[in-house]
């Protein structure tokens, strides 16, 4: 039995730059060190104290030349040094680097200094993580670091970063050493410390303490006059500030917008403002981020919608300068329920109703519209937020917040595109094995939905099958079989139900109380089935003269009532073909009630496929012992394209051999194609088929062993399994482990005792065409 592989974690931008969070929420950036950061090196090391310094270099040593130290680059030998700055001007604030021990050495010397300001926000942890996935991609296996013994703070990172160190202490000093390849409780603590960080940059967001509206003006047709009066009306448990900078009040007077003190300035705000709502024209927008950033403002909602790529640039980077987090520009609306909170920012003139679902929309517009679509369907919210351009703020941030969050119970998340997909689906597999994820996404694209069905979320149709779906999500048990029981009046929509629930694998059984039925045989037939060992009940009923709605509204209250009393735990879903749409609540719990039949069956089969997703274990990857420094060796000689010799000698680093076609068998091409935003996509069709290809599967890496085995499934019985799956689970690690490969195509050949390689071709990238 191989080994279990553990993918590298995935930072939410790229590894070596880009943004980073720390501890505290606040935000900096990444990258690697220049030769022109020396006078930035030299700030950073005066601004040290002389215990800092010592601690790194061992005695009290010139800024100057330690400088020079940090900053030089051995002939031979891979060094990487990275640096976190942050303010305006820019200033370093932490650094980290490893040497490696040697030429061609797998070992590396590792250190890093973090500003005495800075020290306990998890800086030293981040630039050790991000050493350490750099050195592994390099061929580097082991880091070693030297500490004098009472630097405990280096010591406790050492500890504390999930890699198995050893340490040896002599003459007070302290060695230690470590394998850097990822491990299950590195990878958890990376995590961890991503999920605290985005946590606590977030909490200004949704749960600020005060908020300033820059831009508000006394004319209520305005943008800035509606988003202060709906944080007002709507009861923001927290001061409310309107900062009017075009105010230019005669000596005397006070600055007003509606009823409420205005301030010419964030700056003269005289207290707490954690969220900055800016709704100026686009040309006052960097003026105002500016500002807030000087007065210590935490994070900015960007209403206006029609900036230009440049001044968004520019946004971006001086949020950056001054650690504030951005939604939008172009976010419309931004709310939290919670009794404590109560905040309603935005276009929307009214919080939803409160409860357990929080929703993230790509699209403002849209969004608005879900709001009102939900309040008629009596369903609430803890969170909504748009997100617009999303240029900080996404999805994934959001759902790193959520996970935790104890008031929410489902995400609802609206699509247009993906930032990073491969992040996404790392938070999707996590945090769907705890709460549901429910997405929808204008358009079919194969990629997508390869990508939502390994990581377990469901994929909504169209955003009225979404909140189907979410009724039963937000509000009922999850289904732990696949036994359905239909209670009806009518023969019609039981079938139209039956039909949906079939089609997706459910087993349904009709129970027809005829076109007379009274409120009191639905009450009878409710409760035998409710207590018949069925997995769900769908009770659905036509007004044809005999029993009123109302009579059978109350009949299935009293039924469903009692049998949550008696500990009945299995979905129980309406659907009243009529007018409006009546509702049944079992107290706080509300019963889904849909229109038509197969709205029904089709939402109750998605949150089936769900339970079962949730309930079947995660898949692993093995490891298979595979030679990927050799691999990576090869690939830095080959030009564009591999010669047969190269690939052969490729595929057999990875244990994967060439063999000719012999006999007869299935005739199958697997091929791998570097999607720009997905990264690899590895799929399998059968060939030689008299209306061409017919694809089998379609799959983004890495691959689980569950993941290629459900792939395989419409094989089962007609080609070699094992030896697939094996081959999936090579090719998957391969593609992973060589970033630089554009596309492999491998011909296979499945007989009833193995799968033969026959052929086989592989590209880098840049190269001008495809085989």
């Amino acid at each position: 039995m191989p080994q279990r592989y553990i993918p590298p974690p995935t930072p939410q931008y790229a590894l070596e730059s880009g943004p980073i969070l720390l501890k505290d929420g606040r935000t900096a950036t990444l990258r690697p060190a220049r030769p022109e950061d020396r006078p930035l090196f030299v700030e950073f090391l005066e601004r040290l104290s002389p215990q800092a310094r010592t601690f790194r270099f061992f005695s009290e040593v010139n800024p100057e030349t330690a400088a020079d130290l940090l900053l030089r680059k051995p002939p031979d030998e891979d060094k990487v040094t990275l640096v976190v700055l942050t303010g305006d001007p820019e200033r370093i604030i932490a650094t980290g680097e490893y040497v490696q021990e040697g030429p061609g050495s797998t070992s590396a010397e590792v250190a890093f200094l973090v500003d005495d300001w800075y020290q306990g926000r998890g800086l030293g942890s981040l630039l050790l993580e991000r050493l350490a996935l750099i050195g592994v991609q390099r061929g580097i296996r082991r880091f070693h670091a030297f500490t004098l013994a009472e630097n405990k703070q280096m010591l406790d990172v050492f500890k504390a970063s999930g890699f198995k160190v050893e340490s040896h202490a002599e003459s007070g000093e302290v060695e230690v050493s470590f394998e850097i390849e990822p491990n299950p409780e590195m990878v958890a603590k990376f995590e961890l410390r991503e999920r605290v960080a985005t946590v606590a940059s977030l909490m200004p967001v949704l749960r600020p303490k005060g908020v300033a509206v820059v831009g508000a003006s006394r004319d209520p047709a305005s943008v800035g006059y509606q988003v202060l009066e709906h944080l007002v009306l709507n009861r923001f448990q927290g001061p409310v500030y309107p900062v009017n900078t075009a105010a230019t009040p005669a000596a005397g007077e006070v600055p007003v917008v509606g009823s409420m003190l205005a301030y010419t300035s964030v700056k003269a705000v005289p207290g707490p403002i954690d969220l900055a709502i800016i709704t100026t024209p686009r040309d006052k927008v960097l003026e105002a981020a500016e500002a807030c950033g000087q007065r210590g403002v935490r994070a900015l909602m960007v209403i206006t919608t029609d900036m230009e790529m440049p001044q968004i640039k520019a946004l971006v980077q001086t949020c950056r300068h001054y650690g504030m987090r951005l939604l939008g520009p172009g976010s419309l609306a931004l709310m939290s329920t919670s009794p404590d909170v109560q905040l309603c920012a935005g276009l929307a003139p009214q919080l939803p109703l409160r409860g357990r679902i929080a929703m993230s929309s790509q699209s403002g517009a849209v969004g608005l519209a879900v709001l009102e679509y939900a309040r008629e369907m009596g369903m609430g919210f803890s969170n909504f937020v748009s997100l617009g351009a999303k240029v900080d703020i996404s999805s994934n941030d959001l759902i790193q917040y959520w996970e935790e969050d104890p008031e929410t119970g489902l995400i609802l998340l609206y699509v247009e595109s993906f930032g990073n997909p491969r992040r996404f689906a790392r938070l999707a597999r996590r945090v769907g094995r705890k709460k549901p994820i429910l997405a929808v996404r204008p358009g079919r694209d194969p990629v997508v939905e390869a990508l939502f069905k390994q990581t377990g979320v469901v994929l909504a149709e169209n955003l009225e099958e979404m909140f189907d779906i979410a009724a039963i999500l937000a509000h009922q048990p999850l289904p732990e079989g696949p036994r359905v029981a239909l209670l009806t009046n009518a023969s019609g929509p039981a079938n139209l139900a039956k039909d949906a629930l079939e089609a997706e694998g459910l087993q349904a059984e009709t129970r027809d109380l005829g076109s007379r039925a009274s409120a009191e045989a639905y009450l009878e037939a409710a409760r035998e089935l409710l207590s018949g060992g069925y997995h769900a009940v769908i009770a659905l009923f036509v007004p044809l003269g005999y029993a009123t709605l109302e009579e059978v509204t109350r009949a299935l209250q009293t039924a469903f009532n009692e049998a949550r009393a008696q500990n009945v735990q299995i979905p129980v879903l309406t659907c009243f073909m009529t007018a409006g749409r009546p509702r049944v609540r079992l107290g706080a719990e509300l019963v889904p009630s849909y229109r038509f039949p197969e709205s029904a069956g089709w939402a109750l089969a998605a949150a089936y496929a769900y339970a079962q997703w949730r309930k079947t274990p995660p898949g692993e990857i093995p490891d298979h012992g595979v030679q990927e420094d050799a691999a990576r060796a090869l690939v830095s000689k080959v030009k564009n394209h591999f010669t047969p010799g190269q690939i052969q000698e490729l595929l057999g680093y990875f244990g994967i051999s060439l063999k000719p076609a012999t006999g007869q068998g299935i005739t199958m091409v697997l091929r791998i194609r570097h999607d720009a935003l997905f990264g690899p996509v590895l799929s399998l069709s059968l060939t030689e088929l008299p209306l061409g290809e017919q694809l089998l599967g379609l799959r983004i890496t890495p691959l689980t062993d569950r993941e290629a085995l459900e792939m395989l499934q419409p094989l089962s019985g007609k080609a070699h399994l094992a030896s697939l799956q094996d081959l999936l689970l090579r090719v998957s690690r391969l593609v992973e482990e060589l970033p630089e490969l554009e596309g492999l195509e491998l011909k296979l050949l499945s007989q009833p005792e193995e799968t033969r390689v026959v052929q086989a071709q592989a590209w880098l990238r840049g190269h001008p065409s495809s085989p």
